[in-house]
């Protein structure tokens, strides 16, 4: 099967072929270059300044500069051709190019119409005038490979500016040494180091591809009428089986049917739990905008994660721990493989729990609960002055710096903000028995709770900001495995003892509060989930990532490449 690239580009290739990474070259027509040697790749080189719109950017202008001194170390020998041909490693390299949409990137980002023409320009290229056209063949391929590997190593933008809850900084990337390890080892070597390890992300390429196969047929299913109104056993289900069958749910040979059976029920009830909503079978109106959802959006969703997985921190090897908001769970790995996975609840829409990754340094059994101020201000002080009683019940005390003081004698109506307010340790404390300590500047954790009732909930936002764990003491095995006297009796112990103790942790564990709307388990099933702070309406425009046209090509990287191209 021809890549998407190429079947994107094909139209275009040769008349853009020489301009869509050299926009603003200057006139050379009275050069003439030698296509089999260095000279050619100097001139253009030379010729070429600051070629746009490669380098209308500071990330372009340092990718060219990179291009610039990976010639000038190698005497401007080129590596992906020979004469007027491509070498072995050019062609590997036109092919893992071609490649891109795979990854939900735009392939026109990397110059498609020079890839899909560089064999006809090559062929053609005989010497004169044209030699100047291999000689931009050679360096496009450098340039478009050196962008793609920025963009695989650190992502295509950057979304802290969309808002300050989104801490996670572009990673530092030296173009130069990758070009020269690619001409080294190889294109596909090469780009295989820049990957995401972490094993969502192969499952989300996958998952891409998936669903890319699925816009060969979309048109011929019909949609579920609103409004939609069934109880067991009714007739009138057409639509919705064959919606549930096109998104894999229901059995593809019950999809003619028109029943609201039992199996109906059934395929509905996963669909509902693969979209975070409740799983109850009843086709509520937002469950048929969820099973009316084109497929291109499906698409641009992925393809956001995809994203989203570049901008993660790369986890060293050993043990680390993932929080997912929008699954409104938390996965530990050891070594890459999941150890431990448990639901939480996240930060309500208007308290939103960050993203962000920090180590998590100690674990306090338990704890005290420093009140916040903002809730001390706006939540608690309003409660103590309608009800002195409120702090005996709560179990709370007042200080003054790190001293307790008589509550009697603080002026609950007058200025209250020199005092601070902290609930002791016990069983109603509201950081439960024990939280885990990861230093960051929102003040966020991860926590026990005293409200399990929360966890059944399909959708969990409902905290301040910080994270409730529903295994809260199977984490703290986990994490305290390692660290001498913590056995499972002593931990529970110490959870229980009503006297505070911290736990250092003789070796930091990474934690990323992650935000992935699109999540794959570990039997396939691809699960689309609510974008409950809305970073997906912000972000997904920032990719330039359109809607698809209505006419698709059939390939599955097609669909894919027609849908992320500009």
């Amino acid at each position: 099967m021809p890549s998407s690239i190429f079947a994107a580009a094909r139209v275009v290739a040769l008349g853009l072929v020489a301009t869509s990474l050299f926009a603003q070259v200057p006139d050379a027509d009275s050069v003439r270059l030698n296509p089999e040697g260095p000279a050619a790749i100097r001139a253009r080189l030379d010729a070429s300044g600051s070629p746009q719109p490669l380098c209308a950017t500071a990330e372009g202008r340092a990718i060219w500069a990179a291009v610039q001194a990976f010639y000038a170390a190698r005497a401007d020998q080129p590596v992906w051709t020979a004469g007027a041909a491509l070498t072995p490693a050019g062609q590997r390299l036109v092919d893992a190019l071609g490649g891109v949409a795979d990854e939900g990137l735009d392939p026109s980002r990397y110059d498609a119409a020079l890839l899909a023409g560089a064999p006809q320009v090559l062929r053609a290229a005989v010497g004169g005038e044209e030699a100047r056209d291999v000689a931009s063949v050679e360096i496009g391929l450098t340039a478009a490979l050196a962008r793609h590997a920025s963009d695989l190593a650190n992502g295509r933008i950057d979304a802290r500016p969309v808002t300050v809850l989104w801490r996670l900084r572009p990673r530092a990337f030296d173009v130069l040494p990758f070009l020269q390890l690619t001409a080294e080892r190889g294109p596909e070597a090469a780009l295989e180091t820049l990957r995401p390890i972490h094993p969502q992300y192969a499952a989300l390429r996958a998952a891409l591809q998936h669903y890319a196969g699925l816009a060969a047929t979309e048109a011929g299913v019909p949609v579920v009428p609103g409004g939609l109104k069934l109880s067991a056993g009714a007739r009138g289900a057409h639509a919705l089986r064959a919606r549930l069958a096109f998104w894999g749910d229901l059995d593809e040979r019950a999809a003619s049917g028109d029943a609201f059976d039992a199996m109906t029920v059934a395929a509905l009830k996963r669909f509902q739990a693969r979209h975070g909503l409740a799983a109850n079978g009843v086709a509520s109106p937002e469950v048929v905008a969820a099973l009316n959802t084109p497929v291109h959006d499906r698409i641009r969703q992925i393809a956001l994660n995809l994203e989203r997985w570049r901008w993660q921190e790369r986890t060293p090897a050993g043990r680390s721990v993932l929080v997912n908001i929008p699954a409104f769970e938390l996965h530990a790995y050891d070594d890459g493989n999941e150890a431990l996975a448990m639901r939480v609840v996240t930060g309500r829409p208007e308290t939103q729990t960050p993203v962000f990754a920090q180590a998590m340094t100690s674990v306090v059994l338990s704890p005290y609960w420093s009140v916040p101020t903002n809730i001390m201000l706006d939540e608690t002080i309003p409660a103590v002055r309608r009800d002195r009683g409120y702090l005996r019940r709560q179990n709370l005390e007042v200080l003054r710096g790190d001293q307790v003081v008589d509550p009697s004698r603080v002026d609950w109506k007058g200025d209250v903000r020199n005092i601070a307010l902290r609930q002791r340790p016990g069983a109603g404390n509201s950081l439960g028995l024990v939280k885990f300590q990861l230093p960051n500047p929102f003040n966020v954790y991860l926590h026990d709770t005293p409200n399990d009732a929360l966890f059944l909930r399909p959708q969990r936002a409902f905290s301040h900001g910080c994270v409730r764990l529903s295994k809260p003491e199977a984490l703290a095995r986990w994490v305290l495995a390692d660290v001498p006297g913590w056995s499972a009796a002593r931990i529970a112990a110490g959870m229980r003892a009503g006297r505070e103790n911290v736990v250092a942790l003789p070796a930091p564990i990474p934690v990323s509060i992650g935000y992935f709307t699109v999540w794959v388990d570990a039997d396939g099933t691809v699960r689309f989930l609510p974008d409950v702070y809305r970073h997906d309406a912000a972000q997904a425009p920032l990719l330039d990532v359109p809607v698809a046209p209505a006419s698709l090509p059939a390939p599955d990287r097609s669909v894919a490449a027609a849908v992320l191209a500009r």
